[in-house]
């Protein structure tokens, strides 16, 4: 039995959020192409930028399952700050553009980071419930 709760080799809800993280990835850079900045280097700052928290997501999922140590309740937590980000582009960029959607875009990746410190203390409370009941 893996860490997360799965068998070994089942894939499990890592592999999922992981494919949901690189998905919000490419939607990110689709967002980017479609604000058409004005030059080489604001695409750069803003692909980098709106992408910084999917890696960094990523990395703290892999490191806590190299750990051993419950992922489930972190993968959910992953998937709403993820769901949560793009909402925002979405909303910024197609639903209710106006003259301050750019700040909307740019505060989307700190709001993401924001969202996830509220919901880390629950994912590391369920997580920890998670890894007493399997003991």
């Amino acid at each position: 039995m893996a860490a997360d709760g799965t068998a070994p080799g089942a894939g499990g809800p890592l592999r999922l959020t992981l494919l949901v993280l690189l998905g919000g990835v490419g939607v990110s850079l689709f967002f980017v192409v479609r604000l058409q900045p004005s030059s080489a280097g604001a695409f750069a700052f803003l692909a980098l930028w709106l992408t910084v928290p999917h890696a960094a997501l990523a990395g703290l999922l892999l490191a806590l399952q190299r750990r051993g140590q419950p992922v489930l309740p972190w993968c959910v937590a992953v998937v709403l700050v993820v769901g949560g980000g793009l909402y925002l582009l979405v909303d910024a960029i197609y639903w209710h553009p106006d003259a301050q959607s750019a700040i909307g875009v740019v505060l989307t990746p700190v709001l993401q980071g924001v969202a996830f410190l509220l919901a880390a203390p629950l994912a590391w409370w369920a997580a920890r419930r998670r890894r007493a009941a399997g003991a």
